[in-house]
């Protein structure tokens, strides 16, 4: 084999790795723009996770790389859902669902986060659709709170809309 074919197929190795790697989600990103995020939500009949953190927060590390970021990293693009994380403490500006400007601090308050890890599952509207999942897995159940929300949060979504409902104000869950 020549070295130039043999060069081409390295080369087409590489480009090929590079590709598949930049389609793979090295973190779970930081929420910005909820505004954004309610428009995707909507368009694909997802949620939002809001994923509340605080630095150097261990329980705060498990969920991160156990579970949230495998959600991101091992889905297709299309199939990955929609998960922000919010430092609890934080200054990060963030545009707001009502186009408002605020910071994570300002999201943690409006959502009574008061411990981290916080996982909140919003409908597009940033109203919750299940209860919050407090805390960190110390029974290794955490993979289960999570199908579970999913599963509750599918459900509601599609209720919401099969009746083609406008949400008017955010119900408890």
């Amino acid at each position: 084999m020549s070295v130039r074919i043999l060069s081409v197929l390295l080369l087409g190795l590489m480009l090929n790795g590079h590709v598949a790697a930049a389609n793979k989600v090295m973190a779970v990103p930081m929420l910005t723009d909820l505004s954004r995020d309610s428009t995707q939500a909507q368009r694909q009949g997802k949620p939002i996770i809001l994923f509340f953190t605080l630095p150097d927060c261990s329980f705060c590390h498990v969920v991160r790389n156990n579970y949230l970021l495998p959600l991101l990293r091992d889905a297709r693009v299309k199939e990955r859902p929609i998960i922000r994380e919010v430092g609890v403490t934080g200054t990060q500006a963030v545009v707001n669902v009502d186009h408002s400007w605020g910071n994570h601090r300002s999201i943690a308050k409006t959502y009574k986060i008061h411990a981290a890890p916080t996982v909140l599952f919003l409908d597009a509207a940033g109203c919750l659709l299940t209860a919050p999942i407090v805390g960190g897995d110390i029974a290794g159940l955490y993979g289960g709170y999570l199908d579970n929300a999913f599963a509750e949060s599918a459900k509601k979504i599609a209720a919401s809309r099969k009746h083609n409902q406008a949400n008017k104000g955010c119900a408890q869950p």
